[in-house]
């Protein structure tokens, strides 16, 4: 059945009520991409002047892993999302070459007169060779400075493996030593319990962000962190948000036999189509929360609140996790995929979940099992 822009327009108006959820969803993809305003854009608790997108766009999937068409038309790509007003990136140092693609990106993007554009980097030391001392903090610092070709970084988040090596909030001390001295404009953590953050503010490190996995599949935020963040003026960073794409339409289409679509359409889990590093680590997550069939019923759930409200299920996704707490806390990564995503990445912040909505999902949620406990603790091996 083909519809015209005026049947489409007719629909998604005065006879939306009446519209099939598939003609709703008709809708929402033929909407238009929508630049964040400057009132969207959110800020540090120390710097309000310093803002970036309340969706950052994730570049793991530059560290390989997750096929090679990530990295076709990369600079078109970032170019793309910036111009819609998605002009926060978040990567690591550990990220293969996604700092130097970055840094090219900085330099064009510069050169051409572009707005304004963050990129938020990640130290990871390897404590388990050395523990750092204040030179190789430095050093790596500045490394991420050289390939990134900025005079600062904007944002560095450090992670530690392991809680019982020593050393921890040393380095994050040496990191704000070297935000006195201008190299780093803020400091922050990623996987971080409430424990870690208590001990690194005790020592007088004033943290803008931690960065946790967070979604309706991991909702272990909820247990005390984000709680902390709120309340201490941090920013909770989340990725995992749409579970790698296993909270998203696609899993709710016709299955396909013996693959992974059919998870959401009643076929059997099949290993071989776990075939990103996001799916393979994702789909654990979602065997904690209740396996196929709690994830199944949780989709179902998604798709009639995204229906209702003319978007994707994965905007559900999103929107669920950013208003949590306050509303004002979360700011979840977003994948960096192809330029298709951007407007419906837009749709996230053109709507918000009715209290109808958030009860609907929240009779599946109390029915998870898992995952438990604080933020990275069954990675940790706690």
């Amino acid at each position: 059945m083909n519809f015209s822009c005026k049947d489409r327009a007719l629909t998604c108006g005065s006879r939306a009520r009446r519209a099939t959820p598939r003609l709703v969803r008709l809708c929402a993809s033929a909407a238009p991409a929508t630049a964040i305003s400057q009132s969207q854009r959110v800020s540090f608790k120390s710097d309000p002047n310093y803002t970036f997108a309340p969706l950052i766009n994730g570049c793991w999937q530059l560290a390989g892993g997750h096929g090679r068409d990530v990295f076709d038309n990369i600079q078109t790509k970032l170019e793309a999302h910036a111009a819609a007003g998605f002009t926060t990136y978040d990567t690591a140092d550990i990220y293969g070459p996604s700092e130097e693609i970055l840094g090219q990106f900085l330099r064009s993007h510069s050169a051409a007169g572009g707005p304004p554009v963050q990129v938020f980097t990640k130290y990871v030391p390897n404590i388990f060779q050395q523990r750092p001392g204040p030179a190789a903090v430095e050093a790596a610092i500045r490394r991420s400075m050289a390939k990134l070709q900025v005079s600062q970084l904007d944002l560095v988040q450090m992670h530690w493996w392991e809680y019982s090596i020593p050393g921890m909030v040393d380095t994050a001390l040496a990191l704000t030593d070297l935000q006195s001295r201008g190299l780093i404009r803020f400091v922050g953590t990623t996987n971080m319990d409430v424990a870690a953050l208590e001990a690194m503010e005790a020592a007088g490190v004033e943290l803008a962000v931690n960065q946790v996995q967070f979604s309706l599949l991991d909702r272990r935020p909820l247990n005390g962190m984000l709680q902390y963040c709120s309340s201490r003026g941090i920013k909770l960073f989340t990725y995992g948000s749409v579970g790698g794409g296993l909270l998203s339409d696609k899993y709710v289409e016709a299955p396909r036999a013996g693959g992974l679509f059919g998870l959401g359409g009643g076929n059997k889990y099949s290993p071989v189509d776990l075939n990103t590093s996001s799916l393979k680590m994702y789909w654990n997550v979602a065997k904690q929360f209740g396996g196929q069939d709690l994830w199944r019923e949780l989709l179902l759930v998604l798709r009639g609140v995204a229906d209702k409200h003319g978007v994707s299920l994965a905007n559900v996704a999103l929107r669920w996790v950013m208003q949590q707490g306050d509303g004002a806390t979360v700011c979840p990564i977003v994948g960096l995929r192809g330029t298709s995503h951007i407007a419906d990445n837009a749709r996230t912040l053109a709507f918000s979940l009715e209290p109808q909505d958030l009860q609907a999902i929240e009779q599946v949620l109390v029915r998870a099992k898992g995952p438990r406990g604080d933020c990275y603790s069954f990675e940790r091996g706690n």
